[in-house]
């Protein structure tokens, strides 16, 4: 921690260590298994309808809950919530190692997506309960990027080892005089389970965190919050903004596999590169992105992210235009710095308008709001991306997504003007009090 940490150590005699400890494994589980989800489905051969109502149920149900999750985590501590929702994310990739449905795969992104669920609102109220407005986006920003860079490192680790077995090898590796083939039902089988041991190791580091929120019997048997949330005007207004630009956000998100394996086709270490690189340009960004939003503020941050987002749809079309998958690298670039930003902003900001007891509640009637959001832009793409495709191609289709996407971004990233500023005058430098009035 820094010098302002330690003249406000609220971590209720907890190591820092075992925050650190609990996000890099909760964040490697999450992130290892969602970046390759969507490409697995695509293999497996999942329509695009498909694919948009798998990724709308998975956006829907993994913020239809965290409302719930989020106050219960504020009436009976965060420890219990927790370690609920890590099981259910240790179980649920190990089928996908030994079978893969269609059928199959929505149950998987249902029972996924309602652990997401529970862990976000309870694991957001934890940095919520240990950490001060004044440094709050930083210290979000430091622990989420460690956790996603250790998350990438792995994968391209995996990712070489299979690519040098390919490349050496071709796939097939001998071992005491039997011949064993590294199929792709083997390479996605592998990262499954390490999504699977990455969130045991997670449970095991959570037996080792004190409860950060105590609760007394009273507030036990209070009545529920969730009414504050909603007659808090400016989270409400900020809740409404966020869904809409939501549904922009998800409208391009299920033509993003679709691009990675139909119009180019990689391989297993091709994705694994191009999946981590979005995260590490998400870790690289959260390091000074909490920093500056603690100085500036969160609504100047939340803008410049949303502005770095408009562009990232149609950041793909010159990659699709000249078939090079590495030109797809700079829509990662545009896509991990705006997503980052917006990350540690957004959080910040939730955190900022609540109180003690209603940092569950806050963070996870966002994410109920956001899901549903999702839910609407993702299944509607799936519909229209085969539409469109039965007619024009994919590639046509995924130009005139991108391009469409983009435009709709623009309209809807206004709202975010009208917001207010949840971080005190006072801790704001000059430039975001400009930004702040707009």
């Amino acid at each position: 921690m820094d010098e302002s940490e330690e003249q406000a150590d609220l971590s209720n005699g907890n190591k820092k260590g075992i925050f650190w400890l609990i996000s890099i494994f909760s964040l490697s589980s999450q992130n290892i298994f969602f970046q390759f989800y969507g490409v697995y489905a695509r293999i497996v051969g999942v329509s695009a309808t498909t694919l948009g109502f798998i990724m709308s149920i998975r956006n829907l149900l993994s913020g239809l809950f965290q409302g719930i999750a989020g106050r219960l985590s504020d009436k009976f501590g965060r420890k219990y919530v927790l370690f609920f929702g890590l099981f259910l994310s240790l179980v649920i990739p190990i089928p996908l190692i030994f079978y893969h449905s269609v059928w199959f795969l929505i149950f998987v992104a249902i029972i996924q997506a309602f652990s997401v669920s529970v862990v976000i609102p309870s694991w957001n109220a934890v940095l919520g309960d240990v950490t001060e407005p004044s440094y709050r986006a930083s210290f979000i920003g430091k622990i989420n990027s460690i956790g996603r860079i250790v998350s990438v490192t792995v994968t391209l680790v995996v990712a070489g080892i299979f690519a040098f077995i390919d490349s050496r090898y071709n796939n097939i590796i001998t071992i005491s005089g039997t011949a064993f083939e590294i199929s792709w039902e083997f390479q996605y089988g592998f990262i499954f389970a390490l999504s699977a041991f990455n969130a045991l190791l997670c449970i095991i580091a959570l037996f080792f965190l004190k409860e950060t929120h105590i609760v007394s019997a009273e507030k036990k048997n209070s009545v529920p919050k969730l009414r504050v949330a909603f007659q808090d005007k400016n989270f409400v207004k900020f809740l409404i903004i966020n869904s809409i630009f939501g549904i922009t956000m998800s409208l391009i998100w299920p033509i993003n596999p679709i691009i990675l394996n139909d119009i180019f086709e990689l391989n297993f270490a091709q994705v694994a590169i191009m999946t981590s690189s979005f995260a590490f340009f998400i870790a690289f960004t959260l390091i000074f992105a909490g920093k500056i939003s603690d100085k500036m503020g969160r609504k100047p941050m939340i803008i410049i992210s949303v502005c770095i987002l408009i562009f990232f749809p149609v950041s793909m079309v010159p990659a699709i235009l000249t078939e090079n998958w590495w030109v797809l690298l700079l829509s990662r670039f545009v896509g991990g710095v705006g997503t980052g930003i917006n990350f540690v902003a957004i959080n910040a900001y939730t955190l900022d308008l609540a109180s003690k007891d209603t940092f569950g509640s806050y963070s996870g009637l966002r994410e109920t709001f956001y899901g549903i959001a999702t839910f609407i832009g993702s299944f509607a793409a799936g519909f229209i991306i085969d539409a469109l495709e039965g007619v024009y191609g994919i590639k046509i289709t995924a130009i005139s997504m991108s391009i469409a996407v983009t435009v709709i971004r623009i309209i809807a990233a206004v709202g975010f003007l009208f917001i207010a500023e949840s971080l005190p005058k006072n801790k704001q430098s000059n430039l975001g009090k400009i930004i702040s009035k707009s």
